[in-house]
């Protein structure tokens, strides 16, 4: 057996195999978030730009844009001299340093250039129609220029090469109307955009977790597990797998334990059945010879009454494992639970009760009429089970049988109750058979099994208790308990009622064919 710092050793190798693979899905998730931020950021980015080149189009129309403002304030400085020469007043050449003009020039009406400011060699001093409509829409030798028309001529002012780049771009008035509507389906459309990048990137990691969340449902229901070892889970796959292998050989391991666990109780139990029975008649015979004085026939009938017990105990045993391991075969009838609680009730009765003890039935009206299934044999153990719990540990009370029928989560149960008005049963009891693993826990408690706790040899006796709750369950019902320990409660599924089950009998069998057969 390996020791524990090589287990923890193991345990530490897969839990970091484990984190790594997580750490890798959670890398794979980022990059997918930044692979949808990024195509989103790009195609906003394109659209952003032909908008404010639209824009920006727009905008040279626009009066308050800078350099048409420009050339309409220098337009305004620009007076005549008597003789009919243009110039420029000063204000107006301040303006054009100001604002980082290159050159600027007036032609007249036959395209002559009539005044110059800065005006480089490489312009002419003439142009003809065709030139002034080319550079009034982009450049004069590479210059990006602005004109502008006013009452002494054609004002044109040029900027640097490579400061101003000149782009045409024409929109109609109802173009730009629906802008609104555009900015709204570029919101739709961005969304939609994420939301399908989301879906398909959601879908890759949903196909590459898929079989792994199969193989856990797998571990759960207790069947072989195999998952895929390549891929974004193939650490994942792997360490299931292992863990599959390690479950499979606890499992195994488990069910040959308890096969020879339950083999040795019935072996024992028979062994133990024939000298038992043996000890039971010799003390029987001693008891009754008259030969013997008082005190040794009282000391034959406390062995035969414990021999008894013994005998008792070994047939709780033998029934509490083949119930445990589903190997108890349930002779199921269907029975009336009312008058099943009255013969429970008759047998005590006739059976003896001490002055100090009353034992009371009662019944409701509406359960009379129920009709369930079940195993009877089975059943009366329970319920003798719970009343001789009552009397045992008890030295006196009352008793109390009680049955309903009630309704809970519309379904219909059958409520026996067995009821006392003594000390009742203690908490820690009550814990450990309401637990779904009780029995199994108290074991690993009793035998030191349970990691990292001592060993505890002493438990409270519940066998009489966990054969009832095996009944129930074994008839798809489950026990509980008031809050003051004294009742044990019965919940069973009820199969219908005496005139259903009546009229079911009386059905022909061809009505049963054509109809199909009817429960309840």
């Amino acid at each position: 057996m390996a020791s524990d710092s090589e287990r923890a050793g193991l345990s530490s190798g897969k839990g970091a195999g484990i984190m790594k693979s997580l750490f890798k899905i959670y890398r794979r998730y980022i990059l997918s978030a930044g692979w949808i931020a990024a195509v989103v950021i790009l195609v906003n980015m394109c659209v952003m730009m032909v908008v404010g080149t639209y824009f920006a189009s727009q905008n040279r129309e626009n009066p308050d844009n800078v350099g048409r403002r420009r050339i309409m304030e220098v337009s305004s400085h620009l007076n005549r001299e008597r003789g009919g020469t243009p110039y420029l007043e000063e204000e107006g050449y301040k303006l054009l340093e100001d604002t980082g003009a290159a050159f600027a020039f007036l032609l007249n009406d036959s395209g002559n250039r009539i005044w110059n400011w800065q005006v480089p060699e490489e312009i002419p001093v003439h142009f003809t129609l065709g030139e002034v409509a080319s550079f009034s829409r982009w450049y004069l030798k590479d210059y990006p220029v602005r004109v502008w028309n006013c009452e002494e001529g054609l004002l044109v002012i040029g900027e640097s090469k490579g400061v101003v780049s000149k782009y045409m771009m024409e929109m109609s008035l109802s173009s730009i109307r629906k802008l609104p509507f555009f900015l709204i389906v570029m919101v739709l459309a961005n969304l939609f955009m994420v939301l399908i990048l989301a879906v398909l990137s959601g879908y890759r990691l949903y196909l590459s977790l898929r079989p792994v969340a199969s193989g856990i449902d797998g571990l759960i229901s207790g069947k072989r597990v195999l998952v895929p070892e390549q891929g974004l889970t193939g650490e994942l796959g792997k360490k299931l797998n292992q863990a599959a292998a390690v479950l499979d050989r606890q499992r195994w391991n488990l069910e040959q334990r308890d096969t020879a666990r339950t083999e040795w109780i019935s072996g024992v139990s028979h062994d133990i059945r024939t000298p038992l029975s043996m000890v039971m008649g010799y003390a029987d015979n001693l008891e009754n010879k008259e030969s013997l004085s008082e005190e040794d026939r009282r000391q034959a009938g406390i062995i035969k009454e414990q021999s008894l017990k013994i005998k008792n105990l070994i047939e709780d045993l033998n029934l509490t494992s083949k119930l445990e391991y589903q190997m108890q075969p349930l002779r199921m009838e269907e029975y009336v639970p009312a008058a099943l609680l009255r013969s429970v009730a008759v047998s005590w009765l006739n059976g003896g009760f001490d002055e100090e003890y009353e034992l009371e039935v009662s019944i409701r009206e509406e359960l009379e009429s129920v009709v369930m299934q079940g195993d009877i044999g089975l059943l009366s153990r329970a319920l003798n089970n719970l009343v001789g719990n009552s009397v045992r540990h008890n030295r006196s009370c009352r008793i109390e049988m009680s049955g309903e029928l009630i309704a809970e989560n519309g379904l219909s149960l059958c409520r026996i109750g067995v009821k006392d008005d003594g000390k009742g049963i203690p908490p820690e009891i009550r814990e450990l058979l309401t637990r779904d693993q009780g029995y199994r826990a108290a074991q690993e408690q009793e035998t030191g099994r349970m990691a990292g706790k001592p060993r505890v040899m002493e438990k409270p006796h519940i066998m009489g208790l966990r054969i009832v709750k095996q009944i129930v369950n074994a008839h798809g019902g489950r026990m509980d308990f008031s809050g003051d320990g004294r009742e044990v409660i019965l919940l069973l599924p009820v199969a219908g009622t005496l005139e259903s089950l009546r009229s079911r009998k009386k059905r022909k069998w061809w009505e049963i064919l054509w109809y199909g057969e009817v429960k309840g």
